[in-house]
């Protein structure tokens, strides 16, 4: 029996439902919605007319050249439509089936060539005519819905109602001719392309193109379509007795069936996808229902349980596309698919909360211009909302997340196709706050703004999730005046070496030991996971400290500590255990200047060069050194404090968002510095335009020690510990941190004193039990702030403060004059 009988032996009737066409994505309503726009806003009318020119060949190519273009035969993963020499993908033109050019090399390739990127036996491994035909596939049904819609929006008769009913018409042809490649495991199964992932796209653009189409087409037409097409790869593709998966494709599943049920008719669909009724956790235990996902997909914080920023995006694209589906849902039908039950925007919902929660953590994770480097499996190295346009264009419109929706080239009217559909008519800037984020899924973003420039730090502790995870933890990721300056790189998927060397220790900006990769995230137990022990973005500095003790067997402690004060960051990374400690930052920019003496080197392991290059430059030395990068008109600068048995590798490895380097892709610039002893690494960075606000770095007598000096002010920091700086300040604390700001500011972090002694005075602020203590004092006033290890919890878009330890802070001593003494409240 098919899934989709047994569902059908299930169904309870509910009642006559009060159908409605269009019904799903795009309704009725949302047809009015877009000819208003057309008429009214510019870019609405813009868009629709650029579309159209867009699509003038798929309307004006004659039927029997279309027809002959259109595949006959099962596709292949898009992946094998790339260039071997490069990895860039090739020129896709749907009307050019039989050889296929670079866009990069410019080398032209037959279709029947080995795209070499899966050897032979594994299931993906094709030719570049199966990428092509899995591309023209999922285009061809894109534009089958698009014409739908511009048939909407013009009088009859209209070119696009004709070509769109002839491209779903060649789609039956071509899948009455295909027998469905079953598969043990039933998301393996195929019909058109490489598995469900693939087929399912393509039912879900042409379930929507079906609805726009279905009244200009004869009913021989649309039964055809319907048993052909629909009810064909909704059978054999999409439907199970029950979904037992939890992973990221699960969300684009759900929708295409709730858009196949809405274009059949079956209400039973609805609910087997939401999981009510007879299909409710009570009848099907295992069922991973809409409504389950709501329960269990997402932590307290908002992530998606796979902990990966990139995918945490691409199930929201989804998600986003199915709570509009339930809004037009709800909207044909209330009495039977009441808003509270089955409208995924309702604010006070569980959905509606999940989503918006889900939207609000990637936005507490992003850097000022809300984009992300990410975190784990990607092809791109830094994705925004934007990107993954629905979540934007949806989050803003239906949720109220100002932040998702509110990006410069939104703003500006450089909307996406789907923003006619579902998007605010118009997207304005909004001011919002900058403040930190500590996101208990194991994140922190340190945010710092100084004479109007954001500082940003990106800092990694994600607890375990899926396997699309890196081993990655403690990566540090820096952002000022507008760019991505320390970054993580793109996992390329159409290269598999390159993308398994990109998931390992060494591709990102931490701490690799013996020169071999630490545990991947998605393979960590509980007990070996680093924590964010550490957490108070004060006034004095921003701070955050995360262990990661148990990530090599072979050391006690890897640990790292940032504080920004300024626009100046203050890395110390300390690793005690191993024989060899490799601190890396991989970088944007051309190759950096190095203040050291170097000379070219041989470099081991050499396979951390792979896809790079073997231009090597070492230097070494035991004095403080600098590296300096420029980025698009900003100086970067990493200044590190010397230590003995020091070398420093200037590496230049595969590119950031690339497997090969080529004309356009350079490769990655990456800066090794190694150690065969116990010394933390202690680096300052800092950037600037035009003149760095940044004038001085100097040690003090401890390894974890350091003095700032900048344009307005002097800070002096210990790492835990005591330290003795040359002018003669001393500072000490039992916390994990202590610093002392000359204009009038002392801190500490996870202890219970800092004390400072100057030629000036001495100065202790003190409590009568652990806590986080910062001081600031002006005109005789002393202002605290007073917390726990973890000052909040941010979460929906908002700091959530701990109630911060029952404490006694006391200052004594002659280097301020205190009259009175105050606690700033959160």
């Amino acid at each position: 029996m098919t899934g989709m009988s047994l569902l059908a032996a299930a169904l309870l009737c509910c009642g006559q439902v009060q159908w409605a066409h269009p019904a799903g994505l795009v309704t009725a309503e949302t047809v009015s919605e877009v000819r208003e726009r057309v008429a009214t806003l510019d870019w609405a009318a813009a868009m629709v007319a650029s579309r159209k020119e867009t699509l003038r060949p798929w309307v004006e190519t004659p039927s029997a050249e279309l027809a002959r273009v259109f595949p006959k035969t099962r596709g292949n993963v898009y992946h094998n439509f790339s260039c071997p020499a490069d990895r860039h993908r090739l020129e896709f033109d749907p009307f050019e089936p039989d050889t296929y050019t670079c866009s990069s090399c410019g080398t032209a390739y037959l279709a029947d060539t080995d795209a070499g990127i899966y050897p032979e036996g594994d299931r993906y491994h094709g030719t570049m005519r199966d990428g092509w035909e899995c591309m023209f596939y999922q285009q061809a049904g894109s534009v089958a819905a698009t014409l739908g819609l511009l048939a909407k929006l013009e009088p009859d008769p209209s070119p696009h109602t004709a070509r769109g009913i002839e491209i779903l018409m060649l789609y039956a042809q071509t899948i009455e001719g295909l027998k469905t490649d079953v598969s043990e495991d039933p998301e393996r199964s195929r019909i058109l392309t490489y598995h469900r992932e693939g087929d399912n796209k393509i039912l879900n653009d042409l379930a929507c193109a079906y609805e726009l189409l279905r009244d200009a087409m004869t009913p021989e037409q649309r039964a055809r379509f319907q048993t052909a097409v629909l009810e064909r790869m909704l059978n054999d593709i999409m439907l199970e007795p029950e979904y037992r998966y939890n992973h990221n494709n699960i969300y684009q599943w759900y929708r295409t069936v709730l858009q196949t049920a809405l274009c059949l008719e079956r209400e039973d669909l609805i609910d087997w996808s939401f999981g009510y009724g007879p299909y409710s956790p009570e009848a099907l235990p295992e069922h991973v229902s809409i409504q389950r996902i709501i329960e269990t997909h997402f932590k307290p914080d908002g992530a998606f349980w796979e902990l990966c920023s990139g995918y945490h995006l691409y199930p929201m694209h989804s998600f986003c596309e199915i709570a509009v589906l339930t809004h037009n849902l709800s909207r044909m039908d209330p009495a039977r698919f009441p808003p509270a039950r089955y409208d995924l925007t309702q604010p006070d919902s569980p959905g509606g909360q999940a989503i918006k929660n889900a939207l609000e953590w990637f936005v507490s994770m992003a850097m000022p211009d809300r984009s992300m480097p990410v975190m784990g499996d990607s092809t791109i190295s830094r994705a925004d909302m934007a990107d993954y346009f629905i979540t934007a264009e949806v989050g803003y419109r239906f949720f109220d997340v100002l932040a998702v929706g509110d990006y410069a080239r939104l703003r500006e009217n450089k909307r996406s196709w789907d923003a006619l559909l579902y998007g605010a008519p118009r997207i304005v800037q909004h001011e919002l706050p900058y403040t930190s984020s500590f996101l208990s899924s194991g994140w922190v973003s340190l945010r710092n703004e100084w004479q109007g420039n954001r500082v940003w730090a990106g800092l990694n502790a994600l607890i375990r999730g899926g396997g699309h995870q890196h081993a990655d933890r403690l990566t540090l990721v820096t952002y000022a005046h507008g760019e991505l300056l320390a970054l993580e790189k793109a996992t390329p998927y159409n290269e598999s070496t390159t993308r398994m060397f990109g998931r390992m220790t060494p591709s990102h900006t931490t701490v690799t030991v013996d020169r071999v990769s630490s545990t991947a995230g998605h393979d960590l137990k509980p007990e070996d996971t680093p924590v964010v022990a550490h957490f108070f973005p004060a006034r004095a500095a921003k701070f955050a400290k995360l262990h990661g003790d148990r990530l090599y067997a072979q050391c006690s402690v890897y640990r790292r500590s940032v504080a920004i004060v300024e626009d100046v960051l203050v890395d110390c990374f300390d690793v005690q255990g191993g024989a060899t400690h490799d601190w890396m930052a991989h970088h944007a920019g051309p190759a950096p200047v190095l203040s050291m003496e170097t000379a070219g080197a041989p470099f081991e392991p050499a396979e951390w060069l792979y896809n790079g290059t073997e231009r090597v430059r070492r230097g070494a030395g035991d004095a403080p050194w600098d590296a300096r990068w420029t980025v698009n008109g900003v100086t970067s600068r990493l200044t590190m404090l010397p230590a003995a048995q020091t070398e420093v590798f200037a590496l230049e490895t595969y590119p950031t968002d690339n497997a090969f380097i080529t004309e356009n892709d350079p490769p990655c610039q990456t800066l090794c510095v190694r150690r065969n002893q116990d010394a933390p690494f202690v680096a300052v960075w800092d950037a600037w335009k035009e003149v760095p606000n940044l004038t001085a770095v100097t040690p003090g007598n401890a390894p974890k020690s350091v003095k700032v000096d900048t344009q307005s002010n002097v800070y002096y920091m210990v790492f835990g510990g005591e330290a003795a700086f040359p002018d003669g300040v001393t500072v000490a604390t039992d916390g994990v941190f202590g610093l002392y700001r000359t204009s009038g500011a002392v801190m500490f972090a996870g202890g219970t004193f800092a004390a400072v002694s100057a030629p000036e005075g001495a100065l202790r602020v003190y409590s009568d039990g652990p806590a986080s203590v910062s001081a600031e004092c002006a005109d005789g006033v002393a202002t605290l702030e007073v917390s726990g290890n973890i000052q909040y919890d941010t979460w929906g878009g908002v700091d959530h403060y701990r109630e911060p330890p029952s404490v006694e802070v006391a200052l004594e001593g002659t280097l301020w004059k205190v009259e009175r003494t105050v606690r700033r409240a959160p």
